[in-house]
């Protein structure tokens, strides 16, 4: 491993005070350092000294062996424990959490897969469709009665709660408390969010023994939901009780992190991008596929991924040992400009946009589609509902760097 240059910061793609520090002008990345590995070190070993996390890692930062390693689960396993940098996880059973589908490869990454994707049938989207609206609609009425608010609690996590609660069937009542559980162990690193570790155990435990109870109420009462889909499956599709609670707490805290995490983001650089604002603004009746795609690239609201090495392999002239584990830095591919004009831009039109954020592999996000249609719906309902949306304060970073939460931005909203 050799030293960065003088002129260049020291290296902390994986520190989680560089993003909680992030400068808003390059999105809240550190474009520098990726921009460094991927030229002069594209297999860079990270080391930690940190309980919470692991002892050292090989950093991936270019887009192709990004997308290499995310497709090559033979060589590259997620089901060998970690699939990021922590040393707790509840969604691997190796490493104190439950088996979920994204800590499985092969024939038992498919049967969890296609159990779950049994609740994204094309009815149960139309049906969502017309839900996301309504939500849609009540999260603009309270943001045009408040005027001044914080985007990413009243509006970015107001919506996918209620969405994402319709998609798991977590009941109305519920889902206050049951994304509360999802917050604390989303953000273990920012002592706003989770005072201290025993508050993130203590929320995991929480999550699971809800996850129990309702798994149990949709064998009494099932729905059309995904939570439905997962117990009633049999044969040899089946799952287990723990591989059950394993995607519950999987779904809600992938899916719910993430589109908040993403329309935060989005409506950030909306600002900062007046010509990017008015380029949506003519296009608010019908948002095309590729704002909300730019959206999702820049924002990258997972940072990174964990893979073992399962073979003695080579990776520019880097010799790297069974056992070895691998991070896909999804964020610095992102902006790979190997693979994307100008990457620094926010480019509401860009196209083609083959982004990382969403994998590359076997375990590309299952409910992309969902998202990107909770975030056009949303989008369209506020734009088409305000004539400016302008900040109010400045935008605060959440402290982690496996999800890249955004903590607060105030904004002003005018009614049209």
């Amino acid at each position: 491993m050799t030293a960065a240059t003088d002129s260049l910061p020291r290296i902390g793609v994986l520190d989680p005070d560089v993003y909680a520090n992030g400068n808003p002008d390059t999105y809240g990345l550190p474009l520098d350092q990726y921009t460094y590995l991927r030229d002069n070190e594209p297999v860079y070993l990270q080391t930690f000294d940190d309980p919470l996390l692991i002892k050292q890692i090989w950093v991936l930062s270019r887009y192709d062996d990004i997308c290499t390693v995310d497709r090559d689960p033979d060589t590259f396993a997620a089901d060998r424990g970690h699939v990021n940098i922590w040393t707790v996880n509840p969604i691997d059973d190796t490493v104190g959490g439950k088996p979920a589908m994204l800590s499985r490869d092969g024939a038992d990454h498919r049967r969890h897969r296609g159990v779950v994707n049994r609740g994204f049938t094309p009815h149960m989207v139309r049906r969502l469709e017309g839900k996301f609206r309504g939500y849609a609609r009540r999260v603009v009425d309270q943001a045009l009665a408040e005027g001044t608010f914080n985007f990413v609690t009243d509006v970015a996590h107001a919506m996918p709660m209620e969405a994402l609660g319709d998609v798991l069937g977590v009941p109305s009542e519920d889902r206050p408390q049951f994304f509360n559980w999802v917050d604390k162990f989303a953000a273990p690193f920012d002592t706003r969010i989770t005072p201290s570790f025993e508050t993130v155990l203590e929320a995991i435990f929480a999550l699971t023994g809800y996850a129990a109870e309702l798994a149990n109420r949709k064998r009494i009462e099932p729905g059309e939901d995904v939570v439905s889909q997962m117990v009633q499956a049999n044969d040899e599709d089946t799952l287990s009780e723990d591989e059950i609670l394993g995607n519950i707490v999987l779904l809600a805290s992938g899916a719910a992190e993430s589109t908040r995490t993403a329309l935060s983001h989005g409506m950030h650089e909306l600002m900062r991008n007046p010509d990017q604002m008015a380029w949506l603004r003519e296009r608010a009746d019908d948002i095309p596929d590729t704002a909300i795609q730019e959206i999702v690239r820049t924002s990258t609201p997972f940072l990174h991924f964990v893979r073992t090495v399962t073979r003695d392999i080579e990776m520019h002239g880097q010799p790297i040992a069974a056992g070895d584990r691998v991070c896909m830095l999804l964020a610095s591919g992102n902006f790979d400009p190997a693979v994307f004009d100008d990457p620094n831009t926010f480019d509401l039109a860009r196209t083609p946009n083959r982004h990382v954020s969403f994998g590359r592999g076997p375990h590309t996000c299952l409910g992309k589609h969902i998202a990107v249609l909770e975030m056009k719906i949303l989008l369209e309902e506020l734009l088409q509902r305000t004539s400016e949306i302008k900040p109010a304060g400045s935008v605060a970073y959440v402290r982690d760097v496996f999800s890249r939460g955004v903590y607060e931005l105030p904004v002003t909203v005018t009614p049209a």
